[in-house]
């Protein structure tokens, strides 16, 4: 008699902005395991896949849906940026809490909608929004504007976005600013995010959730700089400068290996210069083939001194809305967990 697959168990994989095409190749792919359903909810490009389980034990039930996240983890990269409960300004602010950092708004309406975002989560209130040395500050909006004016000429609406994500950061102190500018009239939306030294941009076509969708690719980008993971879909710009939105740089943000990289091959180098000296200075045999001949009562000594070896890419973007299996619906609204312990899209943390 076969016993009956009668728990179920719920988890959601959180990614903002992945590649659609292998996402739905992966579902499609799993969607064919028995006990297995899928659904995906899109928003301002975040997209949840909530993974639900059938098992005979409660166990069996959630190995299977963890088995079934680290499969979406390995094809889909970076994009993913946790699971459970927890919005992108949950994961950010993990981030910067840990790396003793924090994020300024360069106007209220830029501040609006970070602080949308960070209204879902408790950790906001640590590394964002400081009152007195905010943009909710007269005197430091006015301070603000001010200086970021010397860095931009008017109507320039990408180098408006890029000196004012420098000047937020330079007047409250913080290792983050950011400036969401345009939007109007049919124009883009400009996002300016700085850091130390440079600023990561994004543009975005008009559409009514264009201001949500810059503010989570705003608290991404924030995500991945603190973690020292290489930003995509971003151009990168020398900050206070008079850049073209068509030349962008090619400076890479640094991989949590390469330090190790770096001692490995300092090490290796003194150990071929140490090699090369040995056989160069302390060969057994001269030029002429006469061997180096040392008695018993005499030594040599030879000091060898060994020289130390010194030591963003572009897309547009767009939202995107998928539903993948029959009780799927593409959602604006929050996740909530319902009495039985069903898992709603979007809920706040």
């Amino acid at each position: 008699m076969q016993m009956e697959k009668n728990v179920e168990k719920q988890l959601i994989l959180r990614t903002f902005e992945p590649d659609m095409s292998q996402l739905k190749a992966m579902a499609k792919q799993l969607m064919s395991m028995p006990n297995i359903t899928l659904n995906l909810y899109g928003q301002a490009g975040e997209v949840l896949i909530v993974i639900t389980a059938k098992a005979i034990a409660s166990a069996a039930a959630t190995e299977l849906t963890e088995t079934i996240a680290d499969r979406f983890e390995q094809v889909l990269g970076e994009s993913v940026y946790g699971r459970g409960k927890g919005g992108l300004a949950y994961f950010a602010a993990g981030e910067l809490i840990e790396n003793e950092a924090s994020i300024v708004a360069s106007d209220s309406a830029t501040g609006a909608l970070l602080a949308e975002e960070f209204s879902h989560t408790k950790r906001g209130n640590t590394v964002f929004d400081f009152g007195d040395v905010s943009y909710n500050d007269s005197r430091v909006m006015g301070k603000i504007k001010t200086t970021a004016a010397r860095n931009y000429e008017k109507g320039n609406l990408y180098q408006m976005a890029a000196a004012r994500a420098a000047a937020a950061a330079k007047c409250s102190r913080s290792e983050f600013g950011v400036s969401i500018t345009g939007g109007n009239g049919g124009q883009p939306l400009y996002l300016a995010v700085f850091y130390k030294g440079y600023v990561y941009m994004r543009s975005f076509k008009a559409a009514s959730d264009a201001g949500k969708h810059a503010a989570l690719a705003a608290l991404d980008i924030v995500r991945r700089l603190a973690a020292k993971i290489p930003v995509e879909n971003a151009r990168v710009f020398k900050a206070n400068t008079d850049f073209d939105w068509d030349e962008p740089l090619s400076r890479k943000s640094s991989h949590k290996s390469a330090g190790p990289i770096v001692v490995l091959i300092i090490l290796l180098a003194a150990l071929a210069g140490t090699c090369w000296y040995f056989f160069t200075h302390f060969s057994l045999g001269s030029a002429d083939g006469d061997a180096l001949a040392v008695g018993n009562s005499s030594s040599v000594s030879e000091s060898v001194s060994v020289p130390d070896a010194g030591n963003s890419v572009q897309t547009e973007s767009g939202s995107l809305t998928t539903s993948t299996s029959t009780p799927a619906s593409a959602s604006s609204s929050s996740l909530h967990t319902d009495a039985d312990g069903k898992v709603r899209p979007f809920a706040n943390d």
